[in-house]
């Protein structure tokens, strides 16, 4: 069976399901617009480049958008999808 092509699109995942200190871009919401509107006023945008940085003590991300860090519910970030960047630097 042949590898991947390195032209295949990488597979789309969770936000919360990204590896800490990887980069991704984000391709879509699997929420409401009252609850996408906040994120949008954010920066966090469809197409913008988005790190998993780390876990606050409850569990929750804390994640990385254009050097600014945004707190997020776990919850709200198994709804963002994003795919992961093949370079995986800041």
């Amino acid at each position: 069976m042949p590898l991947s092509s390195p032209s295949a699109p990488l597979p789309v995942l969770a936000l919360g399901d990204l590896p800490i200190g990887e980069w991704a871009e984000v391709v879509g919401f699997d929420l409401s617009d009252r609850e996408v509107e906040p994120l949008l006023e954010r920066g966090l945008l469809p197409e913008c480049r988005i790190a998993n940085v780390r876990r606050s003590p409850s569990g929750d991300p804390v994640v990385e958008v254009d050097g600014v860090l945004i707190a997020m519910r776990r919850e709200t970030a198994s709804r963002i999808r994003v795919r992961r960047l093949p370079c995986t630097e800041g």
